[in-house]
């Protein structure tokens, strides 16, 4: 049994070891979908084409794959979330684009403050060496 907040941790996103071939397909294919929406703004059709074909994928690749019509359902089940209940897919491509930005971009910030505290704190090590060196 997973732990209490196994979606939570970094670890589930790239290690799904230990959960069944339906919970492994679904999460796996449905973080690809949520990237993948941004290609098919305004094209249902698609999007669930290419959810159809990702999901057949993923399935392959166990040695005991899932019957074709639970890895329809899968498919079925994620692409009916998106165009139905998910913000991304009902706000549009604009609205989307403009969060992806923002996010992103705070982010870039995040990732900036913490390289120039690292930095500062190379210098300021290197002028204490320095300094007792000399």
């Amino acid at each position: 049994m997973p732990p209490a907040r196994w979606r939570e941790s970094r670890r589930f996103r790239t290690n799904i070891t230990g959960l069944g071939r339906n919970c492994s397909i679904f999460e796996t294919a449905r973080t690809w979908a949520y990237r993948e929406v941004r290609h098919h703004f305004g094209s249902p059709d698609t999007l669930h084409t290419a959810i159809h074909a990702e999901v057949h994928t993923r399935n392959a690749e166990f040695t005991e794959p899932l019957p074709t019509v639970e890895a329809r359902a899968i498919a079925n089940s994620i692409h009916r979330w998106i165009t139905t209940r998910s913000r991304m897919w009902k706000d549009g491509a604009a609205v989307y684009e403009a969060t992806f930005v923002a996010i992103q971009s705070a982010r870039g910030k995040k990732s900036g403050a913490a390289r120039a505290a690292r930095r500062d704190e190379r210098a300021a090590a290197m002028l204490e060496y320095m300094r007792g060196t000399s």
